[in-house]
C-alpha cells in the first residue's frame, strides 16, 4: 500500500502510496516500527480525496500533499508540529480538518489554517471533548498605490483574524469567540449559520457571554439558518435546531407563569 524508508531514529518515513485515488489511513507502524514522517513529496498529484495520520507521525516533509486537488478531509493529531514548506500547496478542495489532542492543547493547527485559506470546518477532539469549529475563507490581493509607487497588500475576509488566535500554539477559545462581530460583517448567512449552529451544538470551551452571543444571532436569523441546514441535507443539525427552538419556547412560557 504505502512506500517507505527508514529514518535515523529508528522509525518511517512514508516516501509514497500504491493508492492514488479514494480514502488513504497511514498505519501507526509497519513491520514493528513506527511510522514517524511524512517525506517529501509523498503524497503529490494524486487524486487521494481523504488522508489520516496516526499519532505517531511527527514531521510532514516538503510539498507533501502537493497538487492533491481532489483532498477534501485531512486528520491528524497534535504531535505533528513540524509541516514542511508548501505541504498543502495547491489542495484547494480542503473543506474538512480533523484533529485529535493527547495531553496539553498544543498543535500545529495554525500552521495547517495557514496554507489553506479557504473555508474549513475543524472537528477539535481534545479526550471526550469536541468543538466543531468553522474558519472563514481570506485572500490577499496586492493593490498598486500609483503616486507612492509600492504595492499594498489587502487582505479580503474575516478568515486572517479567526487564524490569529493562537498563543504558543494553542487555540484560545474565547479569542475565536470574540471574532464574531467581525464575521457578522464579512461573511454570508450561511457560513454565520453554520459556525452559530456548530458552536452551540460542540460547545467546548465557550463561555455564557459567547453563547447568549450566538443564542441571540441563532434566535434571529432561526429560518433561514434552518432552511439552509435543511438544503444542505444536514439532519443531526436540524435536529439540533427544533430542539434548540423547543427549549426557547418552554423557557418563555415557564417565565410568563
Amino acid at each position: 500500500m504505502v512506500e517507505y524508508e527508514l529514518t535515523r531514529d529508528g522509525g518511517l518515513r512514508i516516501t509514497g502510496c500504491g493508492i492514488r485515488e479514494g480514502r488513504v489511513e497511514v498505519p501507526s507502524a509497519i513491520a514493528g516500527r513506527a511510522v514517524t514522517q511524512i517525506g517529501d513529496y509523498a503524497f503529490a498529484g494524486s487524486k487521494i480525496t481523504a488522508l489520516s495520520l496516526p499519532s505517531t507521525v511527527r514531521k510532514m516533509g516538503k510539498y507533501a500533499l502537493y497538487q492533491c486537488n481532489a483532498l477534501e478531509e485531512f486528520h491528524f493529531w497534535n504531535g505533528l508540529m513540524d509541516f514542511g514548506a508548501g505541504a498543502f500547496t495547491g489542495c484547494h478542495r480542503i473543506r474538512r480538518i480533523g484533529i485529535d489532542f493527547e495531553g496539553e492543547e498544543i498543535s500545529g493547527l495554525r500552521d495547517v489554517l495557514m496554507e489553506v485559506p479557504e473555508e474549513l470546518m475543524v472537528e477539535y477532539r481534545a479526550g471526550l471533548e469536541t468543538a466543531v469549529l468553522w474558519f472563514p475563507e481570506f485572500y490577499e490581493e496586492g493593490v498598486e498605490n500609483t503616486p507612492a509607487r509600492i504595492i499594498e497588500s489587502h487582505t479580503h475576509g474575516s478568515g486572517l483574524l479567526y487564524r490569529n488566535c493562537f498563543v504558543s500554539r494553542k487555540l484560545q477559545f474565547s479569542e475565536y469567540d470574540n471574532r464574531f462581530p467581525y464575521a457578522l460583517g464579512q461573511e454570508n448567512r450561511r457560513f454565520l449559520g453554520a459556525l452559530v449552529s456548530a458552536r452551540l451544538r460542540f460547545p467546548y470551551g465557550l463561555s455564557t457571554e459567547a453563547r447568549h452571543t450566538y443564542e441571540a444571532y441563532l434566535e434571529t436569523n432561526f429560518d433561514q439558518i434552518l432552511d439552509d441546514l435543511t438544503g444542505e441535507g444536514d439532519s443531526q443539525g436540524v435536529a439540533f435546531l427544533m430542539n434548540f427552538r423547543r427549549k426557547r419556547g418552554k423557557r418563555r412560557r415557564d417565565f410568563s407563569l
